[in-house]
């Protein structure tokens, strides 16, 4: 089934603001069979809403709109749509009522601009917002489906999630059509390896009618995505599914860290909590970015025992008792630096693990031993210290990012060996 999305707004079309809407919106489309037919944005004018209008819907069963449903005179999303359909807007109380109570609740007035966000089209399903004033809309005309969203990404988000995919969910099943879906993460491995590895697994899956599998890279994992359609009544679809998942996770080996919206920082906090052990971390070349990876997972707090950042040299001798010595000797991005910072922070914070970055990451820096973009990395539990080398690219930006998640996964494989040796004390 096919779906258009238009996404309305000048800010999106100066580049004032990044269109990441459009991304997840039609990730999340995807994952439940449906095909994005076009991506379409324009500005605030009523003119060019038009245009896209009519330029999206004769190829689409639904039109995803987003943005523009603001209390300001620039916001006219609601006012084209009410022109394009030739349908009136209808005052809606009980949302206005709504919007009075969220501002009471935050010890402010509403003005009486924010009225304009009561009104719907007339005929239209309140799609309601738990955390902003802008109401969504779900209209239908001539058997096509119209969810209107707010630009506002995390409130946008909510109303996808409660709302609209479950309604378009709700329409593939109409239709008697099944939809399975899986996301193998991985991670410490690169696009083409990991397609070589499973090349028999795809051989089989282009034989396979209605099955697709896509590899997706980004800087640090690559995703599979498993899918398949089915009629409902097929009783063996969901069988033969899971065999493939089978397959492909056995083929990815160690580096598969998990499915679907599993994340590797999510991983670590969970594996530490479940053993009720705890980390420290001594973060040079990444500043903080690991720590802040890890402190977005809930019940972070029990397995983080905390950060230093000793990004200068003589921190590292002050904060972690590292030798002037030592580091003259081997140098500050070396292997013996990273083991030495690894240690340090575990026995300064007595926790079972410790773990350090240290590295040039560009555009200036490095030496005849380590170059722009050498980065090592150190975990240690006290009995053993496992410390590995990376080299990535002279963009600093780019370099840290996958500094911080090489540093993630590499704690992350440490310490699944160390659980599947069931050897305390070794890796």
């Amino acid at each position: 089934m096919n779906l258009s999305i238009l996404t309305i707004g000048d800010e999106l079309l100066i580049g004032q603001v990044l269109n990441s809407n459009v991304q997840w919106i039609s990730d999340r489309l995807t994952e439940i069979g449906w095909s994005v037919r076009r991506q379409l944005t324009v500005g605030d004018d009523l003119a060019e809403i038009k245009t896209a209008l009519d330029f999206l819907i004769p190829d689409s069963e639904a039109v995803i709109i987003g943005g523009g449903l603001g209390p300001t005179h620039d916001d006219l999303t609601m006012e084209a749509l009410s022109r394009y359909f030739s349908v009136p807007l209808e005052c809606d109380p009980e949302w206005i009522e709504q919007i009075e109570a969220l501002f009471r609740s935050r010890n402010r007035v509403m003005t009486d601009n924010n009225r304009k966000q009561g009104y719907l089209l007339k005929g239209a399903i309140r799609i309601d917002n738990d955390c902003g004033t802008a109401a969504g809309q779900h209209y239908v005309r001539d058997h096509r489906d119209f969810f209107v969203v707010p630009g506002v990404p995390h409130e946008m988000k909510s109303m996808m999630e409660r709302y609209i995919l479950p309604a378009l969910i709700r329409k593939n099943e109409a239709r008697g059509e099944r939809i399975f879906k899986r996301t193998l993460l991985t991670a410490g491995v690169g696009e083409s390896a990991l397609a070589e590895r499973c090349d028999s697994i795809v051989k089989k899956i282009q034989t396979l009618p209605n099955v697709t599998l896509a590899f997706l890279p980004s800087a640090t994992e690559v995703r599979l995505r498993l899918q398949m359609r089915a009629n409902a009544q097929d009783s063996g679809a969901q069988t033969l599914f899971d065999s493939l998942a089978r397959e492909l996770r056995t083929a990815c080996g160690k580096d598969f860290f998990g499915f679907d919206s599993t994340t590797l920082e999510s991983v670590v906090i969970e594996n530490l909590r479940r053993k009720k052990e705890t980390i420290a971390l001594a973060e040079s070349c990444t500043g903080g970015l690991v720590s802040h990876l890890l402190t977005q997972v809930p019940g972070a707090s029990e397995a983080l025992r905390g950060t230093l950042v000793p990004y200068q040299t003589d921190l590292k001798e002050h904060e972690l008792g590292l030798s002037r010595e030592l580091i003259q000797r081997q140098g500050v991005v070396s292997e013996a630096t990273a083991r030495a910072m690894a240690e340090a922070i575990r026995k300064k914070w007595n926790t079972t693990y410790g773990l350090a970055t240290t590295g040039y990451l560009g555009p200036q820096g490095g030496d005849a031993f380590a170059p722009v973009g050498t980065v090592w990395i150190a975990v240690s539990n006290g009995t053993r210290t496992e410390a590995r080398s990376f080299r990535f690219e002279t963009h600093r930006e780019y370099a840290k990012e996958r500094s911080a998640r090489s540093a993630l996964d590499l704690f992350r494989r440490t310490f699944q060996e160390q659980t599947d040796t069931e050897a305390p004390g070794s890796f």
